[in-house]
């Protein structure tokens, strides 16, 4: 397995102009049917939002906001569409680490680019308000639709990831770091300097290997797996 990303975009340090907005757009969403976090979701989702626009904005990338829309949130140059799936860790992401899209939207959320935003706050610090506790934040790289469909592992609600104890509240497809575009090539996508990534996505042999074991061991329910001839 060869990575394609092993460098991420670090947002060192979040302006209160960004939090500012994030809670100003959070406030003014419904808590979604199918949300595990409520109001929290909600102000992660926002505040990934903002940060990537700023990101875009300083790359002269050319965006319009379309966060009514459900399939997507910005259309990119006129063309292309852009969804960002952002994540609540406590601690700096490493390529290992995984990256999520909910599966009970996936048939209708067809953007063409993913674009992932990992939160990082101090879980020990309850003295400010939840959304100004993350300190930093780094975009860690995106993939497109059709390649999250053909290397996305499912992982099923209830089950617990054997690699850190974490536990799916909704059925997910998930993709490493790397295995995702980099950063500054995905500014090139979207700035239209390229037409597609440079390489393609490979599968995580090691991981589906491991889930085909606990499934014949009857340790997890029996899924599609992705395989070379995808």
């Amino acid at each position: 397995m060869k990575p394609r990303n092993s460098t991420f975009s670090q947002i060192k340090c979040i302006p209160d102009s960004a939090y500012d907005e994030a809670e100003r757009r959070a406030a003014l969403l419904p808590i979604h049917p199918n949300s595990h976090r409520g109001e929290k979701a909600n102000l992660i989702g926002c505040l990934g939002e903002v940060l990537v626009e700023n990101w875009m904005l300083t790359r002269e990338i050319t965006f319009e906001s379309q966060l009514n829309n459900t399939k997507h949130d910005y259309r990119i140059n006129g063309c292309l569409t852009l969804e960002i799936k952002t994540k609540d860790r406590t601690c700096r992401p490493r390529i290992e680490f995984d990256n999520s899209a909910p599966m009970y939207n996936h048939m209708h959320q067809r953007p063409d680019y993913f674009l992932f935003v990992s939160l990082q706050r101090d879980k020990r610090d309850t003295s400010m308000p939840f959304v100004r506790r993350f300190k930093t934040a780094f975009i860690v790289g995106g993939i497109s639709y059709n390649e999250l469909d053909r290397v996305g592992i499912p992982f099923l609600k209830d089950e617990e990831d054997w690699r850190n104890g974490t536990k799916f509240w909704t059925d997910c497809l998930n993709v490493e770091m790397w295995q995702l575009v980099p950063v500054s090539e995905m500014k090139d996508l979207l700035k239209g300097v390229l037409s597609r990534p440079r390489e393609d996505a490979a599968i995580n042999v090691k991981i589906i290997e491991e889930m085909r074991s606990r499934i014949a061991a009857g340790g997890l329910k029996s899924r599609k797996l992705p395989t070379e001839s995808n």
